[in-house]
């Protein structure tokens, strides 16, 4: 197998990378087809065969999750870090659960736990792990919510936006 030249090798990190950003920018797990369309802002030439490469590469590095819920296509979103922030999350390890708005189909991290299930398995059964998804309204498709707030399913608030965030924005994953 031929060796990648400088230029390939370049080409592979620019498309990583618009990738890794987009997953950071969005705050929230995207499909595949999102990640595409995201990542082809900063690398137009990117597409859909390129996206499900390196998100397996990443997905083997750890530095993607896969997000599955029932009846739904798999989502990715970016592994939680170590932050600069006091109280953060902690490490590519956290645990965290997820809200699925089931009007938009968007899906956001929630960063926080009702903790053991222990007490909610039958009489001794011994509980491994746990995965908790919430289902209804995000904040810009529940009644009530500002029109001009409103951010259509194909596209992501920047990280900055504390809406964008389901720890308020006071960290960072």
């Amino acid at each position: 197998m031929p060796a990648l030249s400088p230029v390939g090798r370049e080409r592979q990190t620019r498309q990583r990378d618009a990738l890794m950003q987009a997953l950071r920018d969005s705050a929230r797990a995207l499909t595949p087809a999102e990640l595409c369309a995201l990542g082809q802002r900063s690398v137009p030439t990117l597409n859909l065969s390129t996206v499900y490469r390196q998100l397996a590469a990443l997905l083997e590095a750890g530095e993607v999750l896969k997000v599955d819920l029932p009846g739904q296509s798999a989502r990715y979103e970016a592994a939680c870090v170590r932050s600069r922030h006091a109280g953060a999350h902690g490490s590519h390890d956290h645990h965290h659960h997820h809200f699925h708005c089931t009007a938009c189909s968007r899906v956001f991290p929630i960063h926080a736990c009702p903790g053991t299930m222990d007490d909610l398995a039958p009489p001794g059964f011994r509980v491994a792990r746990h995965d908790l998804t919430l289902h209804g309204l995000c904040v810009d498709c529940a009644p009530g919510a500002d029109a001009h707030d409103a951010v259509p399913a194909d596209e992501s608030r920047p990280a900055s936006d504390p809406a964008a965030h389901a720890c308020g924005g006071s960290q960072r994953c």
